[in-house]
């Protein structure tokens, strides 16, 4: 790309550009064709999102040489204010933008209500192109433009997000900002009209400003005057123009931050120096009194953000004097007390004294990133070295930190400073100097212990771009972070006036995944606390010997001890617990007893001596399977969390966080390619539909859909090369692509919670069951769709029991919810709950519906319940075991209509007259639907055309006829067999006629050739197709024996009867 000066048109002008003639001439030699000329103009930009778009160029000969002037409305600059004054282009030659074919514009009302008097379209577009001077398949429209501050914008193009307009073919929507709420028209700052904007000029030489981080590191094209590359861009800070007229002082002066004591400036009061630059337009900084500075100077504030700030006319930058010798601490912490970071922390230290001229002072923090991936190569490497490096400079350098992936942050304290020719003239304190690396002596001396800075008062991450982190949201949407928040704040507030509080928190799940850690770390970075992870499944193997398991606790105590003696606040966390410990089994030899109850004496030891001779320490324990943590370790935790799965609002938070321009572009991309959301998808939609899914899935969900998006692209370009251009480089994200990947995510899903693959079944493949249908509308669709309905305390049906003979569709029709209504589907029989030792089988239950509650929405099918619920006291068994589980089951069934919305329960069974009464009663299988027989020809119809309706029937097959031709107890299996037996009566009979033809062409021909030659060479299509006819269904009505005689079939119509009374009921 060439660069260009830059200058903003602040007329009606609209996607059209001039170019100084020097530029334009030198386009013409390239493009003699036409003096039509476009031109991808790129602004430097204060985000990670550039501004890239296409424009058509003309002549202006008045411009000075190489300039570039726009519309100030396509860059969104606002007013004549200080803009940025270079931009980056690149000419395109013999390039026809695309024409687009929609195009939506937003306007005021009152100006919708004026347009739409206009008689045609035509008149419409002609008020476009006057007003606006949008010209016909010449000006490039972009979505979003502003087309007239206030009154008109581009809401969207289609299909690319710019392109040029064909007055003849393209749509032109107009909308009503009255129309939409969320349709806004995009106005000057606080709606006041250009021309009546105006800047105050008082002047405060003692101005009270608030403090806020950076970003990102500003790029050294939109500071004005241009600093040296080898300025400490550290100390740069940024603001609106407005400021700098209230302090009468100019872009680039140095002034000094200083803390407030109360309501006053005291001279002893934490401050430092910047350098501060001015906020060029356009931008999207907040701009009332705030100063944008780097995580470094933000250290030295970590409580105010309000603070005082003044001119600093004397300072100059040319007489700072040059430090002899500089001593700096380490700040502790975890990364910064292991080994195995030494190196890489040391030589990225180097290099951010090497980089620039650092302008220092005694207590300054040093913030330096590293890789903590790269730490074993760089370690490698210096060890080859290790004979030639005595001083440690001479090891393995990164000449560019930006290069680096980095992942990790540590802290350095500047400690002391000596002087060879400078002596201050009281203290040293405040004192700026300047590191030399030819004449300065670095040397690190100790530890110290020091604040973490809380990104609840500066996010320094992003600056860093070190990886992101989920923000738990600290309101109603995820109420335990609230709570853990909570308790952790006060342990922050007691540690301040030394009052011990021996914190200890227990925070488990039903389901891995769902973010247990991440709340951790959200927690512990939001509020300030250091953080110390040890992870169990990384400890020594514990063999079940006493050796083992002193290693084991003393490694735990190692690792602690390390880091606590250097930190202040500090979290501790365990995680995967259950590898270290065992379950005490009374059954077990004394040994194995005695030596689990060592361990849990040492875990309980070690939280109790952190968090008692510690200030601020909080012990939290992190498991999944909290079964097995020991009883007298849980009673020690004075906190228990359970963090479950998500819900539907907590899944929309996640996905709009990862959906974010931020989150789909985090990752350095060595190609051009960024990714952007369409304007199809739905967020809330996909959070609807993403139920039971944790938030790890969610993640997986969107990095898929990525993957597909980029993977379309790219098949894309095989076939249209260069118009991705056409979408600002963006690879668009669709709702297609995630829904794509939200399958993806399930199947998996119900392979992890061992939910069976069921075929998709619809409500096509079930024919004569259309009352039941209504009823089961009624029961599962309705609370799932209209939740408000319940919302007053009605109770829902959850649980629905299918009885009637075999073969009706009992099994069919609990797939069909499954598939129809998008629930995950648990199978249960009556073999997999029971076990052998007492207590088992009702945790084999109570598992079963814990499984459900993590997957909801979902369907728990009995299948055969009889076996599983019996009638109590019937049972021969010993242990009373069935009478366990059929009391279990009653229990948890007790919950479903009440607190666990989206579990189903569907019950199966032949004999209900077997199963216990208790669970027929209202709550629980409250809806008893008869599956039985057809008992009319229609049903019998119906059924013959949902399990036909893929065959491909001879013309002189008539159903109808054979429906009269059925008896009337035929079950649902029998016509699935009759259906079965004629299709393959009708591919017996089709290879009997390949024979014959076989022989035939043989004899004919005189050859020998096999089936297999016949069907390869010779067959046509209809020796290949199986179309089934009349005489096949005949001959298979003859042989099919009903499955339920009459009198079987009268034996449960008179268990329906007892059932459901003696009044006539509607058949199913």
């Amino acid at each position: 790309m060439l660069q260009a000066s830059l200058l903003f048109d602040f007329t009606n002008q609209c996607g059209q550009c001039e170019v100084s003639g020097d530029v334009f001439h030198e386009w013409s030699k390239q493009n003699i064709s036409t003096m039509q000329t476009y031109a991808s103009i790129e602004l430097p930009s204060y985000t990670y999102e550039t501004k890239r778009f296409v424009v058509y160029c003309t002549l202006n000969e008045s411009l000075n040489r190489n300039t570039i002037k726009i519309p100030a409305k396509l860059a969104r600059v606002f007013t004549k204010t200080p803009a940025i004054e270079s931009c980056s282009f690149v000419h395109h030659h013999d390039l026809q933008p695309p024409t687009l074919e929609t195009v939506s514009i937003l306007l005021k009302s009152t100006l919708y209500a004026k347009l739409m008097k206009l008689n045609s379209s035509r008149e419409k577009l002609e008020f476009l192109r006057l007003k606006y001077h949008i010209e016909d398949m010449k000006t490039v429209i972009h979505s979003h433009d502003i087309l007239d501050y206030s009154l008109c914008e581009v809401l969207t193009c289609s299909p690319f997000s710019q392109g040029v307009i064909d007055f003849n073919e393209t749509q032109i929507i107009f909308v009503s900002s009255s129309d939409k709420k969320n349709n806004q028209l995009c106005a000057t700052p606080n709606n006041i009209p250009i021309k009546a904007l105006s800047l105050s000029k008082s002047q405060n030489t003692n101005l009270i400003v608030k403090l806020q981080c950076l970003m990102k590191s500003i790029p050294r094209e939109l500071m004005i005057p241009t600093p040296s590359s080898t300025d400490d861009d550290s100390l740069f800070a940024f603001t609106d123009v407005q400021t700098f007229i209230n302090l009468n002082i100019t872009s680039g002066s140095f002034v000094k931050l200083s803390q407030i004591v109360g309501n006053n400036y005291q001279e002893n009061a934490t401050s430092c120096i910047v350098r501060l630059f001015l906020l060029l337009e356009p931008n999207d900084f907040k701009t009332n009194r705030i100063i944008y500075i780097s995580p470094r100077i933000c250290s030295n504030f970590p409580n105010d953000n309000t603070i005082k700030i003044t001119p600093y006319d004397s300072f100059n930058i040319n007489k700072v004097p040059v430090a002899t010798k500089v001593s700096i601490s380490r700040v502790g912490s975890w990364n910064n007390s292991q080994k195995l970071y030494q190196n890489i922390i040391f030589n990225n230290l180097k290099i951010f004294f090497l980089s620039k001229k650092r302008i220092l002072q005694i207590g300054d923090l040093l913030p330096i990133t590293f890789d903590s991936n790269f730490a074993l190569l760089l370690n490698d490497t210096n060890d080859d070295d290790h004979d030639d490096d005595d001083d440690g400079d001479d090891g393995a350098d990164i000449d560019n930190d930006d290069q680096q992936e980095v992942d990790s942050l540590v802290w350095f304290r500047i400690e002391n400073v000596e002087f060879q020719d400078y002596k201050p003239d009281s203290t040293n304190a405040k004192v700026q100097f300047v590191i030399d690396p030819l004449q300065t002596k670095l040397s690190t001396s100790k530890f110290i212990k020091y604040p973490k800075l809380p990104l609840s008062k500066y996010e320094y991450k992003r600056f860093f771009n070190l990886p992101s982190i989920f923000p738990y949201d600290q309101g109603s949407i995820f109420p335990y972070a609230k709570q853990l928040s909570d308790i952790l704040e006060s342990s922050l507030f007691y540690a301040e006036k030394d009052i011990p509080m021996n914190i200890s928190i227990l925070l488990y799940s039903n389901h891995p995944n769902v973010g247990k850690k991440t709340l951790v770390k959200h927690t512990a970075d939001w509020l300030g606390f250091h953080l110390l992870e040890i992870d169990c499944s990384s400890l020594p193997l514990n063999n079940g010997s006493l050796d083992s398991t002193n290693k084991i606790l003393g490694s735990i105590r190692a690792k602690i001890e390390n880091v606590l003696s250097y930190t202040t606040s500090t979290i501790i966390t365990l995680s995967n617990l259950e590898y270290i410990l065992s379950k005490t089994d009374p059954n077990q030899d004394p040994e194995s007893t005695k030596l689990s109850q060592t361990m849990d004496l040492g875990i309980n030891e070690i939280i109790n001596h952190f968090t008692t001779n510690f200030k601020g320490v909080v012990f939290i324990i992190i498991m999944n399977n909290i079964d097995i943590l020991p009883q007298n370790i849980r009673t020690k935790l004075k906190f228990e969390y359970l963090i479950p799965v998500p819900n539907e609002d907590q899944r929309l938070a996640i996905f709009q966080w990862y959906l974010t321009q931020e989150q789909l572009n985090n990752q350095k991309n060595k190609n051009s390619y960024k990714f952007k959301l369409s304007n199809n998808v739905n967020v809330s939609n996909l959070a609807l539909h993403s139920a039971s899914l944790t938030p790890l899935a969610i993640k997986s969900i969107v990095q898929t859909a990525k993957y597909k998006a980029l993977k379309d692209r790219q098949e894309e370009e095989n076939t249209d090369t260069g118009m991705i251009m056409w979408d600002n480089n963006y690879i668009f994200i669709t709702m297609e692509h995630l829904q794509y990947a939200m399958d993806q995510a399930r199947e998996g899903f119900s392979m992890s919670i061992g939910a069976p693959k069921i075929p998709k079944v619809t409500w096509d493949d079930i024919g004569g069951v259309e009352l039941i249908k209504d009823e089961i509308m009624d029961t599962i669709d309705m609370p799932l769709r209209h939740p408000e309905l319940f919302a007053t305390g009605m109770k829902k049906r959850s649980g629905i029991l299918f009885y009637g003979p075999p073969g009706t569709g009992k099994t069919l029709m609990a797939k069909a919810i499954a598939s129809n209504f998008s629930l995950n589907f648990f199978s249960v029989k009556g073999p997999e709950l029971l076990n052998m030792y007492i207590g088992e089988s009702e945790a084999n239950v109570r598992k079963v519906f814990q499984r459900a509650r993590d997957a909801k929405p979902c369907v728990i099918f009995f299948d055969e319940i009889d076996s599983v619920a019996p009638k109590r006291g019937n049972q021969g068994d010993s242990g009373g075991v069935m009478d366990r589980i059929v009391s279990q089951l009653l229990a948890e069934l007790d919950g479903m209509s009440t607190g666990d919305d989206g579990i189903f329960i569907i019950g199966a069974t032949n004999r209900p007259d077997l199963l216990d009464e208790a669970l027929l009663r209202p709550g629980r299988f409250d809806k008893l639907l008869y599956l039985g027989v057809p008992d009319t020809n229609e049903k019998q119809l119906n059924i013959l055309k949902a399990l036909t309706r893929k065959f491909t029937l001879h013309e002189n097959v008539k159903l109808p006829i054979l429906a009269d031709k059925c008896p009337f107890n035929y079950t649902g299996a029998d016509f699935y067999a009759l259906c079965s037996d004629s299709m393959l009566n009708a591919m017996t009979r089709i290879a009997s006629e390949i024979d014959e033809k076989v022989e035939t062409y043989n004899k004919e021909n005189g050859k020998g050739i096999s089936i297999r030659y016949w069907f390869d060479n010779v067959a046509t299509e209809e020796d290949t197709n199986v179309i089934v006819n009349m005489e096949d269904f005949i001959k298979a009505i003859k042989e099919l024996k009903p499955s339920v005689s009459q009198d079987e079939l009268d034996h449960y119509l008179s268990i329906k009867q007892n059932f459901e009374g003696a009044s006539p009921s509607p058949s199913y």
